[in-house]
Order: C-alpha cells, then sequence, then structure tokens
C-alpha cells in the first residue's frame, strides 16, 4: 500500500473515496501539511498502490494499513475513506486520537432502521454499468459529486486534473469499493467510539441526505458537526480554506 508522508506535527492520515487517489487532497493537503505530518493513503488498487484480490476486504485492508500508521494518530476520511475510517476505529481504537469525516455516513445506504440514506439501487447501478463503461461510469460519478453545489464546474476541473496525474484505478478494485458503500454499515462502530468525532458535510451533497447528521447524533450524541450551506460532496475541493478552519478547529481544540 503506497502512503506518501508530507509535512511536519502531529501525525494525520488521509483516506480518500471511491475512484479517487491521495493527489485528490492538494489543496487541502498543501495547507495542513504546515502543521501536521500528513500519511496520504492510496488505497488498493488506486494511484500508486497495487491491486490484489481481496485487499479491501475488511479483515485485509484494515490490519495492513494499520500496520503502517502511528498510534494515536489523527484521521481524516472522504466519503468511502470516512466509512473505512470508522472500521479502523472500531477495530484498532489505539490507533485513533481524533476522526474528522468528511462528506461520510456510517451507512450510505438505506435499511429499515436507516432511512437517512440513499437507495441501494443507486449503487448498484454504478456497479453495473462499470462492467459496461468504466470511463462513463467515472465521469457519472464525478458529476454526481459536484451537481447543485457551489463553484460544480471548477469542483470538476480541479479533480478530473488531480485524478489525471496517475493511473486509472483497477476494475477489481472498483467493484470492490463499491461494494464497500454497498454493504458496510458501521452505525455500530460510530456509537462505540471513545474518541471525538467531527462530520463536515455539505447542504448540497446529492449522496447524504441532509437529515443524516440528526440520525448520526442518535447514535453518537458526542458527535460535533458542521455545515456548508453551498457544498456538495467535495467541500475541501470547491472551499479548502474553511474545510481546513473546521478540521484545524477540530484537531487543536
Amino acid at each position: 500500500m503506497h502512503i506518501e508522508q508530507r509535512g511536519s506535527g502531529p501525525h494525520l492520515v488521509m483516506l480518500h473515496g471511491w475512484s479517487m487517489h491521495s493527489g485528490v487532497w492538494h489543496d487541502l493537503a498543501e495547507r495542513l501539511a504546515q502543521r501536521y505530518t500528513l500519511h496520504l493513503v492510496d488505497l488498493p488498487g488506486h494511484g500508486q498502490s497495487d491491486w490484489h484480490d481481496g485487499d479491501l476486504a475488511l479483515d485485509n485492508f484494515l490490519p495492513a494499513l494499520a500496520q503502517l500508521i502511528p498510534d494515536k494518530a489523527l484521521w481524516l476520511g472522504w466519503s468511502l475513506g470516512g466509512l473505512l475510517s470508522l472500521a479502523l476505529a472500531q477495530r484498532y481504537p489505539d490507533k485513533v486520537a481524533k476522526l474528522s469525516l468528511i462528506a461520510a455516513t456510517p451507512s450510505f445506504v438505506q435499511k429499515n432502521d436507516w432511512p437517512c440514506a440513499m437507495q441501494a439501487a443507486i449503487f448498484e447501478t454504478f456497479a453495473a454499468s462499470l462492467d459496461v463503461n468504466q470511463a462513463q461510469t467515472l465521469q457519472r460519478f464525478l458529476m454526481l459529486q459536484a451537481k447543485g453545489a457551489d463553484k460544480s464546474r471548477d469542483s470538476i476541473r480541479l479533480i478530473s486534473e488531480q485524478l489525471a496525474t496517475r493511473h486509472t484505478p483497477e476494475p477489481a478494485a472498483l467493484a470492490a469499493g463499491l461494494y464497500c458503500l454497498l454493504k458496510l454499515d458501521m452505525r455500530d462502530a460510530l456509537a462505540a467510539l471513545s474518541c471525538p468525532v467531527q462530520m463536515i458535510l455539505g447542504g448540497r451533497d446529492t449522496l447524504i441526505p441532509a437529515e443524516m447528521p440528526d440520525c448520526a447524533r442518535q447514535l453518537q450524541p458526542r458527535l460535533q458537526t458542521t455545515m456548508l450551506e453551498g457544498g456538495g460532496h467535495a467541500p475541501f475541493i470547491s472551499h479548502p480554506e474553511w474545510c481546513q478552519q473546521q478540521i484545524e478547529q477540530f484537531f487543536d481544540g
């Protein structure tokens, strides 16, 4: 697993979202590296990380990542990266001092007792279309992340530019990541967290319903939430300075 280290200060692990790589953090990472030692992880099969079948299964992925990361680090996870960060915090609590989740939820898919999420059919459609036209599917997902948000065209351009700096994710890795989004339910992990946890959300996020923070606080009353009203699913792309302020206030508080 490829992990780029830069900056100085307390250790901060950063996990990107589905179909991306650690380069997507570019602007925010430059800002945070002034105060933290960043560990920029490329998920298996993404960016500069190799892929082997089963690499994203939690029983394989979490131990492998835990071995490469210092104890009591700060963690920042975006979307799928947030879901995986919750899983790691549950299994290896000594690894996580504080956890900041950007546009992430403990369950992306609706359940009978979790209505504040997306319908499973949306992710199933993406999974089916991957086999037909991977490039078109990734572009559709990119558009969905910025849809309706402030600076949506700029966000799409910036994400596209960063993605182009490294090779396209392995098809099997993309399928495994979608499986995680579809199947992982980390509500118990969120409820049991002993470390401080923050959610940074976009008010116009098309992947996370606006009522999700209220549902999450019922699981974890100490949860801190902050909302960027004009933000979409990638607020750290459209508003890096604002996100930097929220993250640093939480980590340094």
